[in-house]
């Protein structure tokens, strides 16, 4: 008798756990990636903004749709993002990428010898030769590039060593 009050007491106990820990899951997952999505949603050219898991860490992707002030925006989803990486889905192109590729030895070298000017003089020249408007800005974390063709847009940050707040940019 004892015994089975026992083991009635004990399945009850690991069904309400199960409850409630499923309970928590659903309500965080929902709840947060719903404020997320609101918060992300009124940063001027964001379309949505959703933490999701990749590789055992949670990572905010956001999608975006012709962002006029990339370096605000990042700076506003670093905020809504606290401490999870970002990875931006923008509207990139194959010529897009390319050229971003060509500018890479520009912005790294900038960053490292801090010839800023140099670089940003570097890489407007190679895109205009590519017919393509670009945006350079940066802050303390990070270089903002914005490369904006018809209606296609790549955006990337190339962080400073050690920031780790970004994550490759892609295209949706």
């Amino acid at each position: 008798m004892m015994r089975q009050r026992i083991m009635r007491v004990s399945l009850v106990s690991i069904l309400v756990f199960g409850l409630l820990l499923g309970g928590q899951i659903i309500y965080r997952n929902t709840y947060t990636n719903g404020q997320l999505n609101k918060n992300g949603r009124q940063i001027p050219g964001v379309v949505s903004a959703e933490l999701i898991s990749e590789n055992g860490q949670k990572v905010l992707e956001v999608t975006t749709n012709h962002i006029e002030d990339f370096e605000k925006a990042g700076q506003q989803l670093e905020t809504l993002a606290g401490e999870h990486p970002i990875r931006i889905k923008d509207q990139r192109t194959p010529e897009l990428e390319k050229l971003m590729s060509q500018m890479q030895f520009s912005l790294q070298e900038g960053i490292v010898r801090g010839n800023f000017t140099q670089m940003e003089e570097m890489l407007q020249q190679l895109a205009s030769q590519a017919g393509v408007t670009l945006e350079l800005s940066m802050d303390s974390e990070g270089i903002y590039v914005n490369l904006t063709q018809g209606q296609a847009q790549l955006l990337e940050v190339v962080e400073r060593p050690g920031q780790g707040k970004y994550l490759q940019s892609e295209g949706q």
